[in-house]
């Protein structure tokens, strides 16, 4: 991996849905299922803003789904119920979940050159960490973070932790791409498994210092060919 774009790097945080684990679709569906006694029409718009606005904690979602969906006053009660709901679907839908193709050779590779690997997410800390754990994961990483903090106050915390180290920030959703250039870090995009709105997708190419479909390419994209031929890996095609 000498000459691959992320030895350039000393620390890279990941997305972890989308990014290292091939989830989105399902965990948008939960979403509806969390609120399933409601009405079709208000789940299905729900499920909607969910997936285009994927990345955002589900601490958040659930209490715009008050106001925004139900159109009722917040009920702590049901909102509590609501996460209980989403976080047992979760616990099933990672079970099952397969890691992205190329995220543990990677990882791996990343690991051995003692580069300093960190996970951001919207996801909730807590089944994070068991998720890595279960899947044998956790041992690549210096930290994991996730909600109810947000992706910008986890990215500010490992980078206040690791001052001036070049750092990039792999995602799959405009949040992750606000992230980044909220803390002036490059970005790069991984668009296979996103499943935001075509507008964000387009904002987050546009915005990429590299555009990929998944980590299997981080692994044989050579930096001199990237500086020599920028325009080929960021301006890939808009799906």
């Amino acid at each position: 991996m000498n000459s691959t774009f992320l030895n350039k790097y000393d620390l890279i945080i990941f997305d972890c849905d989308g990014v290292l684990i091939d989830v989105n679709p399902l965990k948008c569906e939960a979403f509806g299922k969390a609120v399933g006694n409601y009405s079709s029409v208000i789940v299905e718009s729900f499920v909607n803003h969910c997936k285009e606005t994927f990345g955002i904690s589900r601490y958040v979602k659930f209490k715009e789904f008050f106001n925004d969906f139900a159109k009722e006053p917040f009920q702590e009660e049901k909102y509590n119920l609501f996460l209980i709901n989403y976080a047992n679907i979760c616990k099933e839908i990672y079970g099952g979940a397969d890691i992205t193709p190329g995220g543990e050779y990677l990882l791996l590779e990343l690991s051995n050159l003692n580069k300093y690997l960190f996970v951001a997410s919207g996801s909730d800390e807590k089944e994070l960490y068991d998720v890595f754990i279960n899947k044998n994961l956790s041992k690549y990483f210096s930290g994991i973070y996730g909600s109810p903090k947000t992706k910008l106050e986890c990215t500010s915390l490992i980078l206040k932790n690791h001052p001036n180290k070049k750092a990039v920030f792999i995602g799959d959703s405009l949040s992750d791409f606000v992230t980044a250039k909220e803390y002036d870090i490059d970005f790069i995009y991984m668009s296979k498994y996103t499943v935001q709105s075509k507008e964000r997708d387009i904002l987050c190419r546009q915005g990429a210092n590299l555009v990929i479909n998944t980590l299997e390419e981080l692994s044989k994209i050579n930096v001199n060919e990237y500086e020599n031929d920028n325009c080929l890996y960021v301006k890939s095609e808009i799906r």
